[in-house]
Order: structure tokens, then sequence, then C-alpha cells
């Protein structure tokens, strides 16, 4: 009877392994289940930039997340009061029991018009709702519901120019100042479409500011000319005004490019654009132009963001015992065998003392670059402040590195005849926000006193505190 039992026993075994197996397949399926529709990790939200204050118009950038089972609804609704509007909403469908289309991360930008939502200025609330897809809470999924107190300001700044160039001409230079009654995130003056950033006129107690601004040298007529100024709130103050503009005609120079100027030339370019091929005059034309193009691109990068302060104090020094050989806006005409293959404008002064004659800084200045760039050769870029900048170029050596801050009349290298030259020379420059500008009126000490200083400082040369 054992022995009956116990064959008995041994034909069970396999059949309950498998039904143990099962179980166990079975609770291990639940578990994975369970932890993937069940999870209970809630969305994330982020805003990108400052929600605490609300204008007329503002711009709301913001992503939600959820990376285990994907949104399901976000919703952003702005409330004062008994009054509430909905900025924002969106859901997703479930496509199936254990299927959805939620978006595991979500990124939007909306443009936010309080003015329509009838709500005044003072106190509200912005509150965001963001659910998920999670079989948690009834499937109604985890929920991350948060509430940002804002407040409501729309009202734009006011603006009072209190000065702003009358005449000028192209490549000339200008400033406007004014006052602003609010603080501000931003402000400055553009003119026909060119942003100038506004700075403090000094760090006394003043609440004047100042944008100094370039006429590009082919300007045909102001359009427009504006200060703006725009409050954490999103709200913009405008304030305009206008400028006569004293139009100058100035004749082209024909300049011939010669066999021995090209073989001189030409290779010194193709050691850093080894992109350059075809004859050694269609090399000429591409440094002459693409080049040139590029190398402007690397100007505005180094003059892209101006010392708030203003640095430099009365007349740009000219280099010493020097002898101008050409001059700002000349426009010249290229000629190789007697065809012409290019025009450019130049867009600075040539000046010329000795071979290898020490340059020295204009004015007192931040060294924002100091490399070799293309056309301009060895290259020295010198920020004075509030926008306004430096260039000396086609230097043999180059004597200070980016980072650096020299004084008037300190030596930055010395001339010579790398980029685009035909001798030894400085291609020297004034920029305005990046725009080139004649630096006759920055060596005018009457001109800068006149236009300048007496406005700002009543008379006294750029006084100011740091």
């Amino acid at each position: 009877m054992s022995d009956t039992i116990g064959r008995m026993t041994e034909k069970k075994s396999p059949r309950g392994l498998i039904v143990s197996m099962f179980l166990l397949a079975l609770v291990a399926a639940a578990a994975i289940a369970f932890f993937k529709y069940y999870e209970r990790e809630k969305p994330q939200v982020s805003f990108l930039g400052d929600i605490s204050t609300f204008g007329l118009t503002k711009e709301v950038q913001f992503t939600v997340s959820d990376s285990r089972s994907g949104i399901s609804l976000v919703a952003i609704t702005l409330s004062q009061g008994d009054k509430s509007a909905t900025i924002y909403e969106k859901k997703f469908s479930r496509l199936g029991f254990f299927e959805h289309n939620g978006p595991k991360k979500l990124a939007e930008t909306v443009m936010l018009e309080s003015g329509a939502f009838g709500f005044r200025d003072g106190a509200a609330e912005l509150q965001v709702i963001v659910r998920d897809f999670s079989f948690w809470n009834w499937m109604e999924g985890n929920e991350t519901r948060l509430t940002y107190p804002v407040t409501m300001d729309t009202r734009p700044p006011r603006i009072a120019i209190l000065h702003s160039t009358r005449y000028v001409s192209p490549g000339g230079s200008g400033m406007v100042v004014y006052s602003i009654d609010d603080t501000v995130a931003q402000h400055g003056l553009t003119v026909n479409g060119h942003f100038n950033p506004g700075f403090p006129v000094s760090g006394e107690e003043d609440n004047r500011f100042v944008a100094f601004f370039g006429i590009p040298h082919d300007t045909e007529k102001i359009d427009k000319a504006m200060v703006s100024a725009t409050d954490p709130a999103g709200n913009t103050g405008l304030a305009a005004f206008g400028m006569i503009l004293k139009k100058q005609n100035i004749s082209p120079d024909r300049i011939n490019i010669s066999d021995s100027f090209l073989n001189r030339k030409i290779p010194e370019f193709a050691q850093v654009y080894p992109q350059l091929n075809g004859s050694l005059a269609e090399q000429f034309v591409y440094v002459n132009s693409i080049i040139r193009e590029e190398n402007y691109q690397a100007i505005l990068q180094a003059v892209a963001n101006p010392s708030p302060l203003r640095l430099w104090q009365g007349p740009f020094a000219r280099m010493a015992r020097s002898s101008r050989m050409a001059g700002f806006a000349e426009s010249r005409d290229y000629y190789y065998n007697n065809e012409k293959i290019d025009s450019q404008v130049h867009l600075g002064i040539d000046l010329a003392s000795t071979r290898q004659a020490e340059v020295h800084a204009a004015n007192r200045g931040n060294v924002v670059f100091a490399d070799y760039l293309g056309i301009y050769g060895n290259t020295v870029i010198l920020d004075h402040g509030q926008g306004i900048f430096s260039l000396y170029s086609h230097l043999s050596q180059i004597g200070v590195a980016v980072g650096e801050s020299k004084e008037k009349d300190a030596l930055l290298g010395l001339s010579g005849a790398t980029g685009m030259a035909g001798g030894d020379h400085l291609h020297f420059s004034i920029l305005v926000n990046g725009i080139f500008v004649s630096p006759l009126e920055w060596w005018d000490k009457q001109w800068l006193q006149l236009n300048i200083d007496d406005i700002l400082y009543g008379g006294k040369p750029g006084l100011r505190k740091f």
C-alpha cells in the first residue's frame, strides 16, 4: 500500500511543479503590471523665466514630464477674486485599456493676453494641474497641483526723452538720454531696426540712462528712432524722436590687384582657409567677400556683450606720428588685368608710420579679441564700455590677451601687413554696438565735449563713479 501511495505522489509532482510555476509567474506578472500601471510617481512641472508678474501680454514657457506612464492632462488657470480664466489646457486620450497617446515630455510656449480677461492690477494666482495615465487613484492617475502667487501689472513704463542727437551723418554717431519711471528688465534705442542697449549714465544717484548709436555708412534715411523699455511683467513703453540725416557723397576708389600681391597674400590666407580653390584672382575674391563677411560676424560676436560702465574718458587717441592712407567708408572697386572683379567698402581709417610702429590703446578698455582675423590679419578689439569698441588690425605682433584691462596709451602690439594689407600700416576702426562708424568724431575733443560730455556731465569730462 505504501508503495502505491509513493508512486501516486511521484506522478503528481510534475503537475504540482507546473501549478507552482504558473502561480509564481502570475504573481510576477501581477507585480510587474502593478509596478507599471499603478505607479505612484507624480508628473514634474517647471517654468522657464520669471512668472511672478503678468502684464498686458506675457510669454509663458513651461515643461511638464512624466517618464513612467505619460501625461494625460495639463491645465493652467489664472484667477483673481471671483474671476478665473484657463490660459492653457490639453488632454490626451487613452487608446485602449493598457495603451495611451500621452507624451513623456511636453514643452510649450503660451502668449497670455491678460487684458482680455478683465483682471485688475494687483495680486492673483496661477494654478497648474498635471495628471498622468497611471491606474492609481481609481484610474484617475497621479496628480501634481501647484499654485503660484503672481502680480498683475498692466501699466507700461513711461519714458521721458531728455536729449537726443538732432543731426547725424551716415557713418556718424549719436546718443539719446532718457529717464524711466519704473524698474525695467530691458531698455534701449532702436534705430532703423538695430537695437542699441541703454546703460545708466553714472553710478551716482542718477535716474538717467544713455544709449549710444551708430548710423551705417550706407543709410539712405532714418525711418524710425524709438526708445523702448520693458518691465518684468512684459509691458513695453515706447518713446519716439526724430533725427535729420546729413548725407555725404564719397567717390569710389580704384585698386589694382597685381600678381605679386596675389602671390604674396593668397598663401597666407590658404593656411587658415583650406577651402580656397580656383585661380589666385578667384581666391582673392572669395577672401575679400565671403571671408570678409565671416570676419564681420566674428567681430559682432566679440562686441556682443559690452561693459555697462563707461571706461573711456576724453577723446580717443590717434596713432602717433602717422599719416592717413585711406579714409572711412571709401568705396573700393578692385581690378585685375584691367577687369573689375569685386567691390567693397573700407570701414576704418588706415594710418601709416614707420615699419612695425608701436600701436597703443586709443582709450581705456578691456581686451575682448586678440587673434588672427582673415582680411584684418592680426587684430585686437577693445571694449570701452556702453557699446563703444575700437579695432586695431594688420598687426605684425599682438602684445595683449583677451580679458586684460588696458589704460589709454597702453601698448597693444606692432603695426604690420597681415591680412588684406599691401604694406605696413594700422587699420583703425570704431564700432558702436556693432556698427562701424567714423573715427574722426571720436578723435575730435570738441565733438565729444559738445555732443556727449556737456550733455551727460554738465561740461565735466566724463566724471563717473566705478
